[in-house]
C-alpha cells in the first residue's frame, strides 16, 4: 500500500496545480512590450517560482525599467487578472491525480501572495483539493529556501522523509530537496536539463501513479 511509504504529497501551484504559467507569460509579455522589452526565451526560467516582489524587483532591474514601481506592479496585476479571468483552469491530469491519492494528505505551497491566492481560490476553488495551504508571506523565506515546505510538513504533522513534492521550477525543486522530501519535477515550464536534480521527471500528471511514487523510496 502506498500509505506505507508516503505520508503526504505537496504540490506547487503555478504550472503544477493550475495551468497558469502560460497565462503569466501572456500577461508579462504584454506588460513588458509597453516598455519596449521582449523577454528572451532563456530569461523565463528566472521568473518561474518567484514571489511577486522578487519578480518585479528582478525584472525592473534586469531590463532597466524606470517606471514607478507601484504603477508597474498595478499594470502587471491588471493584465494578469484579465488573462486569468478568461483562461484559468487546472493542469491536465490534476483532478484525476487527486482522485488517485485521495487517501494521502495533500498540501499546497505557493509563492503567490494572499490577495492573488484568494482571488484564484474564489475563481476555481483551489483549497478544496488540499488539507492545508501555504501562500506567499506565510513564511519568512520563499523558495528556494526549504522553509515553505518544512512549514507545510509541520502543518500536516508529517516527516520530510515520507513526503513527495511536485514542482516545475528550479527554485521549487531546490526547496523541496532541501526540505528532505522526494521531488517529482513536471516538465514544461523550464528546460529539461534544469529539472535534472529532481528524483524523477514526468511530462504529464497522469504519469504519477502508485508504482512511480513507491519507486521513489526504493
Amino acid at each position: 500500500m502506498i500509505e506505507q511509504y508516503i505520508d503526504a504529497i505537496i504540490f506547487d501551484m503555478d504550472g503544477v496545480t493550475l495551468d497558469s504559467e502560460r497565462l503569466y507569460a501572456m500577461a508579462e509579455s504584454k506588460l513588458f512590450k509597453e516598455y519596449g522589452v521582449d523577454i528572451p526565451d532563456e530569461d523565463w526560467k528566472l521568473f518561474r517560482g518567484a514571489s511577486e516582489e522578487h519578480f518585479y524587483t528582478l525584472s525592473m532591474s534586469r531590463y532597466n525599467i524606470s517606471e514607478n514601481r507601484q504603477v508597474f506592479m498595478n499594470k502587471g496585476r491588471e493584465y494578469l487578472l484579465e488573462v486569468f479571468s478568461k483562461h484559468l483552469d487546472f493542469m491536465p491530469g490534476f483532478l484525476s491525480l487527486m482522485n488517485r491519492i485521495r487517501h494521502i494528505k495533500r498540501g499546497l505551497v505557493t509563492a503567490t501572495n494572499e490577495d492573488m491566492y484568494n482571488w484564484l481560490n474564489d475563481k476555481i476553488n483551489v483549497s478544496s483539493h488540499f488539507d492545508s495551504v501555504i501562500f506567499g508571506g506565510m513564511t519568512t523565506h520563499n523558495k528556494p529556501h526549504p522553509e515553505p515546505y518544512l512549514t507545510m510538513m509541520k502543518k500536516l504533522n508529517v516527516q520530510p522523509g515520507k513526503c513527495v513534492v511536485i514542482e516545475d521550477s528550479v527554485h521549487g525543486i531546490a526547496s523541496g530537496l532541501s526540505a528532505g522530501a522526494k521531488v517529482i519535477a513536471l516538465s514544461g515550464s523550464v528546460e529539461p536539463e534544469e529539472l535534472a536534480k529532481a528524483n524523477t521527471v514526468v511530462h504529464h500528471l497522469n504519469e504519477i501513479n502508485e508504482p512511480l511514487l513507491i519507486s521513489l523510496f526504493d
